[in-house]
């Protein structure tokens, strides 16, 4: 069984009520790892093949075992909000949203800093299946203060936030920072989470959803 089949059937109905798939156990330890400089990037002393991305990125370890311990729902585990992203996985049930895909917002990541509207939107909140928008207005706290639908025509991965390092005389330092994935620096990076860009989209009336 797949990483993402043995997520996906975690009982999410149970003390704790609904659990988003994205949300990250107590049980999820993330023991810190040491991070060396080799090959003109950041690496991990005892790298192996599950600890960079597709694109090369390195990102931040962390366990896997959803249903186990106390759900940390101000916390997203790394691998399943990557994994949403990439493959438009619902944020909140774990499955396929495909095609159907959507997006929920707040009212102040939708706007933007500057206020321009319509514009490209990015954000790290992967998207939502229809039947989830719902449930997921009562779960997310940062859609307490007003939120937008929509569904986007064009979707890409373009940046990543985690920790930039620097080597210095005294080691390597390091500072939390967003990086675009084409951007040299994202060679020094150990990622915590994917950022999405949205682009040609439209709003949508949640009652309108199937």
């Amino acid at each position: 069984m797949s990483l993402h089949d043995q997520a996906a059937t975690v009982d999410r109905s149970t003390r704790w009520g609904a659990v988003p798939y994205i949300t990250a156990w107590s049980s999820e330890d993330t023991s810190p790892s040491r991070v060396v400089v080799r090959g003109g990037r950041v690496a991990y002393s005892d790298e192996s093949l599950y600890d960079r991305d597709a694109a090369g990125v390195l990102w931040a370890r962390m366990g896997f075992s959803p249903g186990v311990g106390v759900p940390q729902f101000k916390s997203v585990h790394f691998l399943r909000q990557r994994r949403a992203m990439r493959r438009l996985l619902c944020q909140v049930c774990g499955q396929r949203a495909g095609d159907d895909a959507v997006w929920m917002l707040s009212v102040r990541e939708y706007e933007g800093a500057d206020g321009t509207w319509p514009a490209p939107i990015t954000t790290t909140h992967p998207p939502l299946c229809p039947s989830c928008v719902e449930r997921s207005v009562r779960l997310c706290p940062h859609l307490r203060g007003g939120h937008v639908v929509l569904r986007a025509r064009k979707v890409a991965p373009v940046a990543v936030s985690g920790l930039v390092y620097r080597p210095t005389p005294a080691g390597l330092e390091s500072t939390p920072m967003i990086v675009a994935l084409d951007d040299p620096l994202v060679r020094w990076v150990r990622a915590t989470q994917l950022h999405m860009l949205l682009d040609d989209y439209t709003l949508i009336q949640p009652d309108t959803l199937a």
